[in-house]
């Protein structure tokens, strides 16, 4: 019997942008030149969350959990029109309630221990965004957070889609959530020497600094193909297929061959050609080793001309823990527009990287199937290939 089809039929997206889909695309397209925005304030929560429920949250959490909501609106799905234990959550995150716990151990007072707001341990938990979106959809399916660096939010999205292809889910909610980072983690990363000085984040760039850690969440709705024909909904895209590997090396320095496998058994998940790949939505995180490797790992599988390339780290930064999850909303948004989002117009590619990157205006495309790649520390390495329904 053959198994089900998975159908990306909403999207919902939190970012220093604001939450308008369409914005968000118009945004990541457009490219405009400067600093990504590492930080807002101005995101409300309390639309979609009561305040005891924000009040007992982190960061990442009140971006999470409104973006499911809104995924789940686009999608114009009736959450309980689902078979409550058949309705899943994955979810993805890295550092989690970092900014809660920067601020209650600035107060903490070792002879005051009964100051500690009771909900603190509650509230720090990585899992608490996948447990309360579930709560409220009223789904009593799989629910979960992945956690593998900067590959969680792909993971995210290709195991959400793993539960449909099973049969286990009619309907799940997929995506990453990443609140505000502590600042000793991002003073570790600029004694690595990772982070951009100016936040200017410049994929595949001769001038390429680094990359510039950002807040924000992107959720997917996920269902069954035919189901979701069937009650006429909008479909943005189909996951052909996903790859999942470790490096088994450094757990800072990407070796490549992970990624050539990781591409491959994505490719191969997908029964897909190298030559169908219209576009990929590359790692790019704006480093000079990182975005070495992957051109270096896009040559060997692709050989000597790669689809064409661009990172919407250049507008978004490095989402961390949701950086995956964006780049799969921001690929099936590729798929139904037909249009491969910029890098911008100060670009100047660098020629030992020999790729095709997307400059100057969002470029027109075939319908076809796009690569998203998420390659992150530890070697954990995950890509997923978004294409047109087939047939």
């Amino acid at each position: 019997m053959q198994r089900p089809r998975v159908a990306i039929t909403g999207i919902g997206t939190v970012s220093s942008n604001g939450h308008d889909l369409d914005r968000f695309w118009n945004w990541i397209c457009s490219a405009p030149p400067g600093p990504v925005v590492r930080r807002f304030d101005t995101f409300d929560p309390s639309p979609w969350m009561t305040p005891k429920e924000i009040k007992r949250s982190d960061r990442f959490t009140h971006y999470g959990v409104p973006a499911a909501h809104l995924a789940i609106a686009d999608a114009g799905l009736d959450p309980a029109t689902i078979d409550p234990r058949r309705g899943g959550v994955v979810m993805s995150t890295l550092y989690g309630a970092t900014l809660t716990i920067e601020e209650e151990s600035a107060r903490f007072d070792p002879d005051a221990r009964d100051a500690v707001p009771a909900f603190l341990g509650m509230a720090c938990c990585e899992n608490l965004v996948a447990a309360m979106t579930s709560q409220h959809l009223g789904w009593r399916g799989p629910s979960k957070v992945v956690v593998t660096a900067c590959a969680s939010g792909t993971h995210a999205v290709s195991e959400g889609a793993d539960l449909i292809r099973s049969g286990r889910c009619q309907a799940v909610v997929a995506g990453g959530a990443q609140g505000r980072v502590m600042e000793i983690i991002v003073s570790a990363f600029e004694n690595l020497r990772l982070l951009s000085p100016s936040g200017w984040v410049r994929p595949f760039d001769v001038r390429r600094d680094g990359f510039a850690h950002t807040e924000g969440a992107a959720m997917l709705v996920l269902e069954d193909l035919d189901a979701a024909r069937a009650r006429g909904a909008r479909i943005y895209a189909e996951v052909w297929g996903s790859g999942h590997t470790n490096d088994a090396d450094s757990l800072i320095s990407p070796s490549g061959s992970g990624a050539v496998e990781c591409m491959t058994a994505a490719l191969d998940d997908a029964e897909a050609d190298p030559s169908e790949i219209v576009h990929v939505n590359a790692h790019g995180t704006g480093t000079g080793l990182n975005d070495r490797r992957e051109a270096e790992a896009l040559h060997e599988v692709f050989g000597s001309t790669p689809p064409p390339v661009t990172s919407v780290k250049r507008v978004l930064g490095h989402v961390t823990g949701a950086s995956g999850a964006f780049e799969a909303a921001a690929s099936a948004l590729t798929v139904h527009h037909r249009v491969i989002p910029s890098l911008g117009t100060d670009v100047e590619p660098d020629p030992d990287l020999d790729l095709d990157l997307v400059i100057g205006d969002p470029r027109p495309v075939a319908a076809g199937p796009v690569l998203s790649n998420s390659f992150g520390i530890g070697g954990h390495n995950g890509c997923i290939v978004i294409g047109p329904p087939r047939g």
